[in-house]
């Protein structure tokens, strides 16, 4: 007769589905699918505050810190001052200084560096993160603002010669919120 078959092995246990914990479903898949592709731009959040360059703008820290920050001057390019400093640009590149001030105009310190989160917007809605150098002659910005205490500084970027630079945007945290301040540099 036919061999015996083998035992079946017993099927695994699926439990029914289970609704989505309320923190998955709250922050959901990384921004959708079509965050990670190239080629259309980026549209700007709909969210923060716009402004133009000179412009001081309101905003809240992270721990609910009462700032103004104003965008004071872009300098581009600014690669004599680079250079003037000891660095070297490689070809194709330069150098653009931003100069902000930062007002704590509530009671609660701000505790970070201001400029953490200061980046470029280019045309296509690149964000340029600020590059690891500080000039002497424009000093950078130094961790924390007391209450009721202005300060200012300047941060650096290294980008592409072609880079066409749109605005400047802060922001307390890595990603754009609410609190995120965006001047439009072009005229």
């Amino acid at each position: 007769g036919p061999p015996p078959r083998p035992p079946q092995p017993p099927r695994p246990f699926t439990p029914p589905p289970v609704p989505l914990d309320p923190a998955v479903s709250t922050w959901g898949l990384p921004q959708t699918a079509s965050w990670a592709r190239g080629d259309e731009p980026v549209k700007p959040a709909g969210t923060g505050k716009r402004g133009k360059l000179g412009e001081v703008m309101e905003t809240q820290g992270l721990e609910g810190e009462q700032l103004s920050v104003q965008l004071l001057e872009v300098q581009d390019p600014a690669d004599y001052l680079f250079s003037a400093a000891g660095y070297r640009l490689e070809d194709g590149e330069r150098a653009v200084v931003v100069h902000t001030e930062i007002t704590n105009r509530g009671s609660i310190p701000f505790a970070s560096l201001p400029d953490n989160y200061l980046e470029l917007l280019t045309a296509d809605g690149t964000a340029i993160g600020k590059a690891p150098v500080s000039l002497t002659s424009r000093p950078p910005h130094k961790i924390g603002v007391k209450p009721g205490e202005t300060l200012g500084g300047h941060t650096v970027y290294v980008l592409p010669d072609a880079t066409r630079v749109v605005s400047v945007r802060w922001s307390p945290r890595p990603e754009p919120d609410e609190r995120t301040l965006t001047w439009s540099i072009e005229d």
